[in-house]
C-alpha cells in the first residue's frame, strides 16, 4: 500500500505540473475504445441505438490498442454502443492482455450470457461494468425501453462464475442519476451489497441532440432538497462501507449540476492529460464532446499527443471552454486515495496476469 500511495502521489505531482504548464509530464493512465456504434437497448436519453449496424474491423481495433499500449496507457475500457454485440470483442481482449493493457468493458447487460460472456472471459478479460438504472422493472423500463429480467439473471450469473476466472478483478455497476430513478439508488446500493459488487453513479447529462433531453428526467429548482437529501444518504451508506466507487466530493457536486447545469467553484478538468478517446473510426479525440485531433489510420498517437493542436485541446479543457460535464475526471485524478485505489486495481491485476502466465 506505501508504494501504491507513494506513485499516486507521484503521479499527481507530475499532472499538477503538467496542468501549470499545459505540457504532458504525464501519459494517460486509462483510455476509451469504441468497439462499436449500435446498442440493443433503447434509452430515453440516448440516441446511439438508431444508429445503422456496423463494427470496425478488427484489425483497426488491433492498431488502436497498438498505440494506447505505445503510448503508455495502463488501462482500456472497450465501449460502445454495446460492445458485446461485436463478436469479434474477445480476439481485442486477447490483444490487450500480449500488450500488458488492463481490459475493460461497459455494457448494458442485455447479453450477460454463457454465449456472450465466455469468450471473453477466457480471453481474460479483467474489468465489467455494466449499467444499470434502477432495479425496478417498470422504472428500468421507462428509461430504457428494453425489459430488466435478462440484465438481473445475468448479474446473477455472473456473480457465480466470477470466481472461476482470476483475471476479472472488477465487476461493478454504473447508474447514471436522473429524476426518473433517484428514489431508488439506495435500493440499487444494497441488490450490489448483495451480490458483492461496487456500484458507481454520474449526473445525466444533457445530450448534444436536443431530441434526446427529456424533459421527465430532468430535476427543477424545487428538487434540489430532495435530491440533495438522496446523495446525503448515498454518502452515508459509503461511509458504512457499501461499495459506492465515486469519491464523496464527486456526489457532493451532483445537486447543482444536476438542478442549475452548475459546477462547483474552482473545478479543474483534467482529462486532457490523464485519459484520451479513440472512436470506432479511429479519430482520437480528448474528450468525447470534442472534435477529432487526428485518425490512426494517418497518425502516431504519441505525436498527436505531444501535438500543438493536442495542446489548445487541452488549454481549452482548462479553461473549461467545453459543454461543462460533471464526469469523474473532474475530481477524482486529483484525489490521492481515487488514485491509490486505481492504482492498486492496475497493480493487481498486472499481478493476476503474470500468474496466469506462470511468470514469476
Amino acid at each position: 500500500m506505501k508504494e501504491i500511495s507513494q506513485r499516486a502521489k507521484q503521479y499527481i505531482d507530475q499532472l499538477s505540473l503538467s496542468v501549470e504548464n499545459n505540457i504532458p509530464y504525464v501519459t494517460p493512465l486509462t483510455a476509451s475504445l469504441q468497439a462499436n456504434k449500435w446498442c440493443n437497448s433503447r434509452c430515453e436519453y440516448c440516441g446511439i441505438w438508431k444508429s445503422n449496424p456496423s463494427n470496425p474491423l478488427v484489425k483497426d481495433l488491433f492498431l488502436a490498442v497498438n498505440e494506447l499500449s505505445e503510448l503508455g496507457v495502463q488501462m482500456v475500457s472497450l465501449t460502445g454502443g454495446e460492445p458485446f454485440l461485436n463478436n469479434d470483442l474477445y480476439q481485442v481482449i486477447q490483444r490487450m492482455n500480449d500488450k500488458r493493457v488492463i481490459s475493460s468493458t461497459m455494457t448494458n447487460g442485455l447479453l450477460l450470457n454463457q454465449k456472450h460472456l465466455q469468450p471473453i472471459l477466457e480471453a481474460g478479460l479483467n474489468s465489467l461494468c455494466v449499467s444499470l438504472d434502477s432495479i425496478d422493472p417498470d422504472i428500468y423500463k421507462s428509461i430504457r425501453g428494453v425489459s430488466l429480467a435478462p440484465v438481473l439473471k445475468g448479474l446473477k450469473y455472473v456473480a457465480n462464475i466470477r470466481s472461476q476466472y482470476p483475471t476479472l478483478f472488477v465487476v461493478s455497476i454504473n447508474c447514471v442519476i436522473s429524476k426518473a430513478n433517484i428514489d431508488g439508488v439506495a435500493d440499487l446500493v444494497a441488490f450490489c451489497n448483495d451480490l458483492d459488487i461496487s456500484v458507481g453513479f454520474q449526473p445525466l447529462h444533457r445530450s448534444f441532440e436536443s431530441r434526446y433531453n427529456p424533459e421527465r428526467l430532468q430535476f427543477l429548482s424545487e428538487d434540489l432538497l430532495p435530491l440533495k437529501r438522496q446523495i446525503e444518504k448515498l454518502i452515508k451508506m459509503k461511509q458504512a462501507g457499501s461499495r459506492i466507487d465515486n469519491d464523496e466530493a464527486y456526489l457532493l457536486g451532483f445537486p447543482d449540476f444536476l438542478v442549475y447545469k452548475r459546477l462547483p467553484e474552482r473545478t479543474l478538468c483534467t482529462a486532457g492529460f490523464t485519459t484520451i478517446s479513440v472512436d470506432v473510426d479511429l479519430n482520437v479525440r480528448s474528450c468525447w464532446p470534442k472534435k477529432p485531433i487526428g485518425n490512426l489510420h494517418s497518425q502516431k498517437l504519441t505525436e498527436l499527443w505531444h501535438s500543438d493542436i493536442y495542446s489548445q485541446n487541452r488549454a481549452s479543457m482548462l479553461a473549461l471552454d467545453c459543454p461543462k460535464c460533471w464526469l469523474r475526471c473532474h475530481t477524482d485524478y486529483l484525489s490521492v486515495q481515487w488514485l491509490m485505489n486505481l492504482l492498486d486495481k492496475i497493480l493487481q491485476a498486472k499481478r493476476i496476469k503474470s500468474e496466469c502466465r506462470g511468470e514469476a
